[in-house]
């Protein structure tokens, strides 16, 4: 168990006696980390969650953010966004698969269609100390692509970054989104009807077995090699083929509520299982509940109560109806969708009962094992922590040097893991699965669907974080939304919302939690920074915090804030991709090129003075945003990349070979002079890279003047098979297309 003795003692004081089993173990989840963000709480509340378009913010299980208008309906986007990195480290398959199953749950609960899925996956290196670290990698792939392909749901992009810090804890964040009509939106509580009629408490799906037993309390703790047994049994186990049929039957529900006007509260079982579910949806209502776990479907004979009550068995809801409609809505599951026949056990039961007591109540065989205020386990639990500031290195004005030639040192760079193609990961995935897919992942900086039948407006979303944590922690949050923020852009999409997924180590390390405070701080300035309404930032609308990922020996993970980014496009048509087609198209640097090298992809190639971590200024971005985001609505972009992880260079070889077929062009690139030819390629400072054809090129130059923003004319595409690097009036390298393309491919064939 998580609990600690404190909180034991805690818990005493707070019942007036000892708890009992089940009891225990319910505390034990709902107190833990996971459940109850106790170290989190009080700093989360610094990020900005509201805004005009916001149509449901933080508290339920997705939040919802308004899209688009048609046929006199409006329709919203559901976002969930999740982590499940100590399962994916123990069973990588399973790990991974029951993370996405968990999101799309969330999604599903909300009354909407999941249209995608993302994720963002951080796996360790190699070598002969860690010898699982590839395998994890691979079976993780699997896992993602071996739950969302067979459920039926594309999964529309990601990203992948390798890091030493994740050898002993991968992480494994999802986020899923769905479309519903703001009118359908269901709700996570019981609603006020309960005051009058009698409502029942409805368990549906999977019947209830023991795997995911203590999962919550399990991923609020380090990981221990020694207790192997107890952490494979924390795992949850798949079962996406029967998710989909439960899918199809909740949308049969969701169409019988609405015929008949029955109001009613759903939610997902996630972490805590039954006891979780039950509880919160009452709570939030106002009211308390009684659960008898002997109607509870069980998959095997003689389970204990406390397994009952806390089992995470994946494929599960929670709904609370009238009762005048339970039995017609049990049949919906039991009869017209026959879920029974799918697995022992499986189909809808009635559990429970709302009551108008706020004490939450389970039996079993006849014997009341948990008797407590709803509100006790519910409660706004806190854990005070303290912070160990730490110096933090800022300097940008540094010039290291290369330690070897610029053009093999760029043929290299490519090559590094964290810079290849990540083809060979995302072609496990189905991307276009709903037929909605309309720009794919490798084309451009994010992916866009266009999900409401007969209209035009498209959903660009994107997912990113970075390395930079243990370096400056408050630049990894700020750059992971500056960067969500820039491929939502790059694109031709107006950013509308943010998700995160804070990965940090134990919380109890105060210079861990330093961390987290500095990673939060970053994405609420960047945040508040960025948007594209005056007066109020991109709203949070849900998220996620996962502590102690960390080796037994307290060895942290890099601090990894991970940020989604929604954005709402008025006409995909007119989306503009990253790989230049023609030649003698123009190619135009936005944002001035700074030091600042520690933590690049570059820094194992330098000698000097690396200063600190990239540099940010969040009023220039804005800026830049603002303007690119106007020049391609014109129509005047011919290709569009931003500058993040691996600088210009990485931009300008992406643009030049493209991810979907073969390259197209050549590049002559002229370095400004006024730089290093070390800095203009590599420096991983925000910015963008447009490609203009030449027609365009003046009203293009002219508006960015009259913006005040800064550019340079950097080259152009050419009819050759190379990139020419020239600086001061020199060739400095000549880099052939198939040598970068070969090392660009290194890892699509494993």
């Amino acid at each position: 168990m998580a609990l600690s003795e404190s909180e034991l003692k805690d818990i005493e004081s707070l019942l007036n006696r000892a708890p009992s089993t089940v009891e225990t173990h319910i505390f034990d989840t709902m107190w833990s980390e996971h459940c109850s963000y106790k170290s989190s709480k009080s700093v989360l509340k610094q990020l900005p969650t509201k805004g005009q378009e916001v149509a449901l913010g933080v508290g339920e299980d997705s939040g919802i953010i308004r899209l688009a208008m048609h046929n006199g309906e409006q329709y919203c986007l559901a976002v969930s966004h999740e982590s499940h990195n100590h399962p994916s480290q123990i069973l990588p398959i399973e790990g991974a698969a029951t993370g996405v199953g968990g999101v799309v749950r969330d999604v599903y609960c909300m009354g909407a269609d999941v249209i995608g899925v993302l994720d963002s996956l951080h796996f360790g290196v190699s070598d002969s100390d860690n010898s699982l670290v590839d395998e994890i990698a691979e079976k993780v792939v699997l896992g993602v692509s071996g739950y969302g392909n067979p459920l039926g749901v594309p999964v529309l992009g990601g990203e992948t970054l390798y890091h030493p810090s994740y050898n002993d804890n991968c992480l494994v964040n999802v986020a899923a989104l769905g479309l519903v009509k703001e009118s359908d939106i269901i709700h996570s509580y019981v609603p006020k009807d309960a005051q009058e009629v009698p409502y029942d408490v409805i368990l549906i799906g999977k019947s209830t077995d023991a795997t995911g037993f203590s999962g919550a309390s399990f991923s609020s703790a380090s990981l221990d090699s020694e207790d192997e047994m107890a952490n494979l049994g924390a795992v949850q186990v798949h079962d996406p083929f029967m998710k989909r049929v439960i899918v199809t039957a909740i949308k049969r529900l969701f169409e019988y509520v609405k015929e008949n006007q029955v109001p009613i509260g759903f939610k997902d079982l996630g972490a805590g299982g039954i006891s979780c579910a039950a509880s919160e949806l009452a709570v939030s209502g106002g009211f308390g509940v009684t659960i008898n776990l002997d109607q509870v479907n069980v998959a095997i004979e003689n389970l204990d109560p406390e397994v009952i009550a806390c089992s995470e068995t994946q494929e599960r809801f929670c709904l609370v109806a009238p009762r005048s409609h339970s039995e017609a809505i049990c049949k919906i599951f039991n009869d017209d969708y026959e879920l029974p026949k799918m697995y022992p056990n499986a189909g809808a039961s009635i559990i429970g009962e709302i009551i108008q007591e706020k004490t939450f109540i389970m039996s079993y065989e006849g014997k009341e094992v948990c008797h407590l205020p709803v509100t006790a386990i519910t409660t706004d639990v806190k854990a005070d922590r303290s912070t160990e500031k730490r110096d933090i290195h800022r300097d940008i004005h540094v010039t290291p040097q290369l330690t070897q030639s610029l053009s093999s040192v760029c043929v290299e760079v490519i090559e590094n893991k964290n810079n290849a193609s990540k083809r060979g990961i995302y072609r496990f995935y189905d991307n276009a699965v709903r037929g909605d897919t309309v720009l794919y992942p490798g084309e451009a900086d994010a992916v866009i669907v266009a999900p409401i039948e007969g209209n035009h407006t498209g959903v660009a979303v994107s997912i990113d974080s970075n390395t930079y944590g243990f370096e400056d922690p408050y630049l990894s949050g700020a750059e992971a939304v500056a960067e969500s923020v820039r491929n939502i852009i790059a694109v031709g999409a107006r950013p509308i919302a943010i998700t995160d997924c804070l990965n940090y180590g134990s919380p109890e390390n105060p210079s861990v939690f330093f961390d987290f405070q500095e990673g939060v701080r970053g994405i609420s300035e960047a945040a508040n920074a960025l948007s594209f309404i005056s007066n109020e930032p991109i709203p949070i609308i849900s998220g996620n915090v996962s502590f102690y990922n960390e080796s037994k020996q307290g060895r942290s993970v890099v601090p990894s804030p991970v940020i989604l980014c929604v954005g709402k496009m008025e006409d995909y048509r007119h989306l503009v991709r990253m790989q230049i087609r023609e030649p003698n198209i123009q190619l135009l640097l936005i944002g001035e090129r700074i030091g600042g090298f520690a933590g690049t992809q570059i820094a194992p190639y330098l000698e000097g003075d690396l200063g600190g971590a990239p540099g940010i200024n969040l009023a220039e971005q804005a800026q830049q945003n603002q303007a690119v985001y106007h020049l391609i609505s014109q129509q005047l972009i011919h290709a569009c990349h931003d500058i993040s992880m691996g600088g210009v260079w990485q931009a300008l070889v992406e643009m030049a070979l493209g991810e979907k077929g073969p390259s197209l062009v050549g590049l002559d690139i002229t370095a400004p002079e006024t730089t290093s030819v070390a800095s203009f390629l590599f420096a991983e400072n925000g910015g963008y890279i447009l490609a203009v054809n030449t027609q365009n090129l003046d009203p293009v130059t002219q508006y960015l003047a009259s913006q005040n923003i800064h550019y340079h004319n950097i080259g152009q595409s050419t009819s050759l098979s190379d990139i020419k690097i020239h600086h001061q009036d020199k060739e400095q390298a000549a880099i052939s297309l198939s040598s970068l393309m070969a090392a660009w491919s290194t890892y699509c064939h494993k």
